[in-house]
């Protein structure tokens, strides 16, 4: 028996008809047939995809912008501007705080981001950590959300005791693929190690179209309170992006 005998049975009893006045062959009918479906079969995946699977897959590839970055927490207000064409050590320009007052954990965390290519910009990052199992939650004609249990960095091993404890929240686009919006918190206290509770854990992330189209943080804010080693801590750091400008290589 033919394969499309199995597939298409209603289409094969019909090709077996004899219809004087179509001078088609019952091969090349078949051949016809077998034609459209593997056009079906190659199309089917790409009719099957979710919002949240396009926005995934939307490209990462596109020119590079410099930028300005606002970092505030409640022992630091910083701000400078971000220029990844430029050669290593000069990517970061710090306007504020003045250098004369500078503290060694801030002169760290510069060299930091120009030793790691700081990849906190771009919302296409966030990727990483949505599984495939992120479960649709409601819907807009513009927008789908999902909630997920966040994956592990791969890069960072201590991740995985950390964010196990965690939910996730994510936004997409459903006409141009992109996230939007892309959350993470702590439905209960958790201990991630042996002398370190956290209380509460909160991460809301909004994202703006750059001029290319792809999406990047235009602000992230974090919330961490709990103890660490017998002593209590409240932590609130805002994260805010802005000003892109194509950046000539």
């Amino acid at each position: 028996m033919l394969m499309y005998e199995k597939i298409l049975p209603v289409e094969y009893d019909l090709l077996k008809m004899e219809l004087p006045d179509m001078k088609i062959s019952l091969r090349s009918a078949s051949v016809h047939l077998a034609f459209v479906s593997s056009c079906l079969l190659v199309s089917a995946p790409t009719l099957a995809q979710t919002p949240l699977k396009r926005a995934l897959a939307a490209s990462k590839s596109g020119p590079v912008y410099s930028y300005d970055i606002s970092y505030i927490t409640r022992k630091m207000n910083a701000a400078g501007r971000i220029n990844p064409t430029l050669p290593a050590g000069q990517q970061v320009n710090v306007t504020r705080p003045a250098k004369s007052t500078w503290t060694d954990e801030f002169k760290k965390a510069v060299k930091e981001i120009e030793k790691n290519n700081y990849n906190g910009f771009w919302c296409s990052e966030m990727a990483k950590s949505i599984p495939a199992s992120a479960r649709l939650i409601s819907q807009t004609p513009a927008t789908a959300t999902y909630t997920f249990r966040p994956l592990p960095d791969p890069d960072e091993k201590a991740s995985a005791k950390f964010v196990k404890h965690l939910t996730g929240r994510v936004t997409v686009d459903k006409n141009s693929p992109a996230i939007l919006t892309y959350s993470l918190s702590a439905p209960k206290s958790f201990k991630p190690s042996i002398l370190v509770r956290i209380n509460k854990f909160d991460l809301q992330t909004s994202c703006a179209r750059a001029p290319d189209g792809r999406t990047y943080v235009k602000s992230s804010k974090v919330t961490v309170a709990g103890s660490a080693f017998g002593k209590n801590f409240n932590e609130k750091t805002t994260r805010v992006h802005g000003g892109l400008r194509r950046a000539a290589r």
